[in-house]
């Protein structure tokens, strides 16, 4: 169901999503539902859940667990929205025997004590809570576990009101549009099972949040600052051209997110030249171009030797990033005559952290929306 859909409760707005489920504010009636072993909390003890989701991973650096992650993603139809008589027997055959060892090669070169995605976002979540005392902080990712659509149905057993902050500075409905068919399905869960549900308020995009913008500007800024680039490249992660999955407007947001690092950058006193490209592309689609690697490909015939690169896109570092830019694109540079590859990498704990801070006080200051 599109995001934007009147089914599913969301409405646009600037800065994000804001929805509210059917049904009358929750009186606290201390009622325990028989067989959940749920009490509603009293108005006065209520305090406001934020949930951060994100993509989630493979759990561990297995051929087994990578092939778990890789069948619930790519079974999702905003990701793939191929008819499932047709996609499933390619994904569950040759997808699924071949993919997950030769992704397991990049993973065990960048594993920490987990995926990069996970030990950075949960240590952003874990800041994230410090952060906001007043309210409970959880995460729930996509795909995996802990389960977005569970985490959701569990706080709205006892809490009144819900934050969802999608980790996705920009809207396409493989990703935000995700979120919302998974919010509508935790709604729809949490109406059966309690009678009611929780106020809710959603981000939907925020490519040109000031605090976001200006982590990213100081990034670039204090890395020319130590060395100077021929060019800047902003790299986002791709989509298939097509209609279904929004790439004007997915485009246009990152298009956004760049001019607005770009000004913050004049207004620091720097100037470089630029220009934003897209990575990660998977399947036979045609997809947004320039594609990153072919552009790390050309950059040295057009003078180009020395680059700079940012993801803003991505909120933490992560296969695509790590291993994708740090070792596909930088070889590709590097193989036709480039001389410096550098790239600012993407926000630690403390800078997400304070980055979904900012999302949540902006969304806050718009009030809960009656729908």
């Amino acid at each position: 169901m599109p995001a934007n859909s009147p089914k599913s409760g969301v409405t646009r707005e600037s800065v994000g999503v804001t929805c509210k489920a059917e049904g009358p504010p929750r009186q606290g009636s201390g009622v325990t539902h028989e067989g959940l072993g749920v009490t509603h909390l009293d108005p006065g003890t209520a305090r406001e859940g934020v949930i951060v989701v994100a993509l989630g991973s493979p759990t561990e650096a297995s051929t087994g667990a990578i092939a778990e992650f890789l069948g619930e993603f790519l079974s999702d139809k905003r990701v793939v929205d191929m008819p499932d008589v047709l996609w499933q027997p390619i994904l569950r055959g040759p997808i699924l025997r071949r993919r997950p060892g030769k992704v397991l090669e990049q993973y065990e070169d960048i594993w920490m004590d987990g995926s990069p995605l996970r030990v950075i976002t949960e240590a952003q979540v874990a800041r994230l809570a410090e952060l906001l005392p007043e309210c409970e902080v959880r995460l729930g990712y996509q795909y995996g576990r802990p389960n977005f659509v569970e985490t959701f149905v569990e706080m709205a057993s006892r809490l009144d009101e819900i934050t969802v902050l999608p980790t996705y500075p920009h809207f396409a409905p493989a990703t935000v549009g995700s979120v919302a068919d998974r919010l509508d399905a935790a709604l729809s869960i949490s109406r059966e099972r309690f009678g009611r549900v929780p106020r809710v308020r959603a981000a939907r995009s925020w490519p040109e949040l000031p605090g976001y913008v200006n982590w990213h500007a100081q990034r670039i800024a204090s890395a020319l600052a130590e060395e100077d680039a021929d060019m800047l490249i902003f790299s986002w992660h791709g989509l298939p051209d097509r209609r279904p999955h929004q790439p004007a407007r997915y485009a246009a947001e990152c298009d956004a997110t760049a001019r607005a690092i770009v000004a913050r950058l004049a207004d620091l006193g720097v100037s470089i030249p630029w220009r934003s490209t897209f990575q990660s592309k998977f399947g036979p689609d045609r997809w947004l171009r320039p594609a990153t690697i072919d552009t790390m490909a050309r950059l040295s015939r057009e003078g180009v030797h020395r680059v700079l690169v940012a993801n803003p896109g991505f909120m933490a570092d992560c296969l695509e990033t790590i291993y994708e830019m740090d070792v596909l694109n930088a070889d590709a540079f590097y193989k036709n005559g480039g001389q410096i590859f550098r790239r600012t990498g993407c926000p630690d704990a403390e800078a997400g952290a304070a980055i979904l801070a900012e999302l949540r006080g902006a969304l806050a200051r718009r009030g809960w929306r009656e729908m």
